[in-house]
């Protein structure tokens, strides 16, 4: 015959299930974070008390924190205690994961490349986009590995400081990081822009540097002995007032000699418009000996202008043929259109050479804005070359002229 199981009596307080497993055992029996937990007790009361202390302190610190060992709570209290006043352990948390960037987050060397790759989307110049490069990829070299959330104002101004840069170069640095952490908030990788409190740098105004005339022409007659590619290129640069970019991008197919007109191309233009440029007197006898039907002017690229402006050995050729290599003479040629013509060279100097010039010769501002594609307003172009250079040197710089060959010259594809 079976034995009758007996019915377990159960009682609640609090919410909490009581037991009785026998007259002197009673179970308090409850569920804490999906584990269950149990404690006996002699009497009910003594399990009621229990479930009373348990529901108070349930209501009161919520349940993860009876889930704490000593040593954790030991750690909250000596942290609170450093906290002070200041915040809560709550917020010292989230600050801490926030500069803390968790295994495979986004780091401040992933932003570089994925900004990069936007402003191609975004069609950018390749020339901006190989300056805007050069910046990240300095960046990255020193602070690639952290954490996008991580990087603070102070961060960026010290690694700034550590360049050593001032000045202008200083404000395109600054330019950079705030277009760079801009991008970062509009795709939401961060809430605010760390690097939008840097102020721009409070310098003098400082004025455009022509070239002399003798030094235009020096460069103009070596490169016409030593490097025909360039020069087209150059003379659209010296004697058109086109930009570099705009200069390495021309087609022949965009010059009209005959109608004495030049069309910058939305495609090359540093501002995406077209513009149509009068041609002067001497920028067609630059161009006559080497117009061809249609084509890249001269070279295309900014390696190939650097190849030719200052490392293309420049000179008659060496002859060594038969003289073991072993003793052969070194090769003294200088370096370079510059280092050949003997002169400095100005950043974007041909163009602000020809700005000078224009404006010494016409007096007109507004239309040198025109031929210059400048956006800038007519005023900064008054302001920047009024009296840069007399009347008698600009006359002397519009009758550079090529020497005479007598034949349209045919030259050779320029080096990569």
């Amino acid at each position: 015959m079976k034995s009758r199981r007996r019915k377990i009596k159960t009682y609640e307080s609090h919410g909490i299930s009581i037991r009785e497993l026998s007259p002197t055992y009673f179970q308090v029996d409850y569920m804490r974070d999906g584990k269950r937990e149990r404690k006996g007790y002699e009497t009910l009361a003594e399990a009621e008390t229990h479930c009373t202390l348990i529901a108070t302190k349930l209501a009161n610190e919520g349940t993860s924190v009876l889930n704490l060992t000593p040593t954790q709570r030991e750690d909250a209290v000596q942290a609170l205690a450093k906290l002070g006043e200041k915040t809560t352990l709550t917020e010292a948390a989230a600050f801490w994961m926030a500069h803390n960037a968790p295994e495979g987050g986004l780091t401040l060397g992933d932003l570089g490349q994925r900004w990069l790759a936007n402003l191609k989307v975004q069609k950018c110049r390749p020339m901006t986009i190989r300056e805007r490069g050069y910046k990240v990829a300095k960046l990255t070299a020193s602070l690639g590995k952290l954490p996008v959330a991580g990087i603070t104002r102070d961060r960026l101004e010290t690694w700034l400081g550590n360049l050593g840069v001032t000045g202008a170069t200083w404000d395109t640095y600054r330019r950079f990081l705030r277009a760079m952490f801009q991008y970062a908030v509009k795709q939401k990788f961060l809430d605010y822009n760390p690097a939008a409190a840097f102020d721009p740098v409070r310098q003098d105004e400082v004025l455009p540097k022509a070239m002399t005339v003798e030094a235009v022409e020096s460069i103009m007659r070596t490169a016409q002995q030593y490097a025909p590619s360039m020069v087209p290129t150059l003379a659209v640069q010296f004697f058109g007032g086109c930009r570099p970019g705009e200069a390495l991008g021309m087609d022949w197919s965009a010059i009209d000699i005959k109608q004495k007109i030049m069309r910058v191309m939305p495609e090359t233009s540093k501002v995406r418009r077209t513009r149509i440029v009068d041609m002067n007197q001497t920028l067609i006898d630059w161009l006559l000996p080497y117009r061809r039907p249609s084509g890249r002017i001269g070279i295309s690229s900014k390696n190939q202008f650097s190849y030719f402006m200052h490392r293309k050995p420049i000179g008659p050729e060496y002859e060594q043929e038969g003289v073991p290599i072993g003793k052969r003479e070194k090769d003294k040629r200088p370096k370079g259109i510059v280092k050949a013509a003997k002169v400095q060279w100005i950043q974007d100097g041909p163009r602000k050479t020809f700005a000078t010039m224009h404006f010494a010769s016409h007096g007109n501002v507004a239309k040198l804005e025109t031929i210059l594609g400048h956006t800038g307003g007519s005023d900064v172009l008054y302001r920047h070359y009024r009296g840069l250079a007399t009347k008698s040197e600009a006359r002397r710089y519009w009758k550079i002229r090529p020497k005479q060959e007598g034949k349209v010259i045919q030259f050779a594809a320029a080096v990569g």
